[in-house]
C-alpha cells in the first residue's frame, strides 16, 4: 500500500498527491529568492507576484512533466526578480513613456533570468519551457508582418541570446527576426556591452537606455 505522498505507486489514470510537489517547489522558489519568508500559493488564476507573495498556477491532479517545468519555470523567474532586481532602482532608471517602460521592463525580466540560467541548468531548462509555453500561447508563430511582432518580446530575446547564447524557441516564430537587423543597425554596439553589466541593474538600464534612444 502505497504512503501517503508516495506517487509511484499510484494507479494510471488516478489521481496523485501533489502536495510534496507544492513543497518542492516552494522550497526551490524560496532557495533561489533567498528569502525562507516568501509566501507562494497554488491557484486557479493568473500566476502573479506582489511584494513577498507569490501565486503559481494550481497543479491538475496527474501534473505532466511539461506542466511542472512551466510551473517551476514561473517560479524560478518570480524568485530570481526577488533576489536580482531592485524596484527602486527600476524606478529611477525607467524612461518616460509607455511604450518605452513595455521594453526596459521586458528587458529587465530577460536580464534576471538570464543570471538564473547562467547559475543554474536546471533553472534554464525550466525558463525555457515556460517561455516556450508562454510563445506557444500567444501564437507568435503565426506573426508574419514586423507591425505586429512585439518588438518589446523581440528585444527581450535579443537580450537573452546575448546573454546567455540560448536562441528563442521555435514556438517565437519570426519576431525577433523581424525585428533583429533593426536592433543591430540601431544598438548592435550597446548589445555587446551587455554580458559585462548582466550584474549590475544600474548599469545595465543604463546601457538598455542609450539603445532606446539610439532606436527612438
Amino acid at each position: 500500500m502505497a504512503a501517503r505522498g508516495d506517487n509511484s505507486k499510484a494507479k494510471p489514470g488516478s489521481p496523485v498527491d501533489v502536495e510534496p510537489l507544492r513543497r518542492a517547489i516552494t522550497g526551490s522558489v524560496r532557495a533561489i529568492a533567498g528569502d525562507g519568508d516568501v509566501e507562494v500559493t497554488f491557484a486557479n488564476e493568473r500566476p502573479g507576484m506582489t511584494a513577498e507573495r507569490i501565486r503559481l498556477p494550481e497543479l491538475s491532479k496527474r501534473p505532466t512533466m511539461r506542466e511542472l517545468a512551466i510551473t517551476r519555470g514561473l517560479g524560478d523567474s518570480m524568485a530570481l526578480r526577488l533576489a536580482c532586481h531592485d524596484d527602486k532602482v527600476h524606478a529611477t532608471m525607467a524612461p518616460q513613456g509607455s511604450d518605452a517602460r513595455a521594453i526596459f521592463d521586458a528587458v529587465e525580466q530577460a536580464r534576471v533570468e538570464s543570471i538564473g540560467a547562467l547559475r543554474m541548468e536546471g533553472v534554464a531548462t525550466n525558463l525555457r519551457t515556460m517561455t516556450d509555453e508562454k510563445y506557444s500561447k500567444a501564437n507568435f508563430s503565426g506573426i508574419e508582418r514586423q507591425e505586429d511582432a512585439p518588438i518589446g518580446e523581440a528585444m527581450a530575446m535579443m537580450v537573452r541570446e546575448k546573454l546567455t547564447g540560448e536562441k528563442p524557441p521555435a514556438s517565437a516564430g519570426k519576431v525577433l527576426d523581424l525585428w533583429r537587423s533593426f536592433i543591430e543597425e540601431k544598438a548592435g554596439s550597446d548589445l555587446d556591452d551587455l554580458p559585462s553589466v548582466i550584474g549590475d541593474q544600474q548599469a545595465f538600464s543604463k546601457v538598455i537606455r542609450h539603445m532606446l534612444s539610439a532606436m527612438e
